[in-house]
């Protein structure tokens, strides 16, 4: 257990007098992050961690510039009997401090990114950014790709680990990912929180900034306008050349109609690569192989079409744009 903390201008016999009278006071040291030879201590409204002075200023940018600015203070805290300094972390969250310091320190940080939840990356991406930890924003960003793809093949891929994922911290993720400009990943984050109900997303408009959740709301119109125009297309494929066709193939499309008609509403990327014929017996349905074909192959160039409309219709820009961020 680390000493209790004292004034850098205490004298010895102050000291003395404290050990005696002074109950300890404030949060209590993290039980891991806590070094012997740390020369810096940095204090949470939970926990203290004493780290190295050193390597925070190695990867943060923005903390080296901030070491090598002189306090001035005279009567700023340390810890008793040493003459490390305890740095208040106003505006973070400890677990934000805990996820980063143990990023730091872990030397397979990469491989455990992939054990990691998503209110964990959040927090780390959150604080990150803050404080300029380039490397490890990287990695994080990196990781949050193969969650949230800004590739449509990749994107069928991982679409069922959404199921997993509670509305409290998907909407969290996207008010970080805004703010601090994750452009990668905010087309299939937005998509995401654009499935909810609307009865839903009201409940949760009120934690997001306002252009935030202005997109989100635009591009769920667009989401589901796009749902309408292609059940609309596929009824409409199936009329051309119907002058052509025999009473066999009229039937044929007739019942792909009908099927199509019928169907509820999903969202373009939620549609399987069959669409409405996902896990239909083709051969005892009465719809021909032509038809099925014609349908599936119309779908493709549909979601393809559309995915590369998603960043615009949600951020205004390509994905061009945003693979250069």
């Amino acid at each position: 257990m680390p000493p209790k903390r004292r004034a850098a201008n205490e004298t010895s016999s102050t000291k003395k007098a404290k050990r005696k009278k002074s109950k300890p006071s404030g949060p209590p040291p993290h039980d891991k992050l806590w070094f012997s030879d740390g020369s810096i201590v940095l204090e949470t409204d939970v926990h203290l961690y004493r780290v190295h002075k050193s390597m925070l200023a190695k990867y943060s940018t923005v903390l080296s510039d901030m070491f090598e600015i002189p306090s001035g203070d005279s009567n700023s805290d340390c810890w008793e009997d040493s003459d490390v300094p305890i740095v208040k972390m106003v505006g973070d969250k400890d677990d934000e401090v805990c996820v980063l310091l143990e990023a730091l320190y872990d030397r397979n940080f990469g491989d455990t990114l992939h054990e990691l939840e998503i209110p964990a990356l959040t927090s780390l991406l959150s604080i990150s950014t803050k404080y300029d930890f380039q490397d490890i924003q990287a990695d994080v960003m990196q990781f949050l790709l193969t969650r949230f793809p800004n590739k449509l093949e990749d994107f069928v891929k991982t679409r069922n680990l959404w199921n997993s994922y509670d509305i409290d911290e998907v909407f969290a993720l996207l008010v970080v990912a805004h703010r601090s400009d994750a452009l990668k990943i905010l087309p299939a984050l937005y998509y995401l929180c654009a499935r909810f109900p609307l009865e839903t997303i009201l409940d949760y408009l009120p934690t997001l900034p306002p252009d935030c959740m202005r997109s989100l709301l635009l591009g769920r119109d667009w989401l589901y306008e796009v749902a309408h125009r292609i059940t609309q297309r596929s009824i409409l494929s199936m009329q051309v050349g119907v002058q052509s066709r025999t009473d066999v193939t009229m039937q044929c499309s007739e019942k792909l109609r009908a099927r199509l008609s019928e169907s509820s509403i999903t969202l373009v990327f939620d549609m399987p690569d069959r669409g409405i014929l996902e896990g239909v017996n083709v051969k005892h349905s009465g719809i021909c192989n032509g038809c099925t074909d014609r349908y599936i192959g119309l779908l493709g160039r549909l979601k393809a079409f559309y995915w590369d409309h998603l960043p615009q219709k949600f951020l205004n820009k390509n994905w061009k744009e945003l693979n250069r961020t």
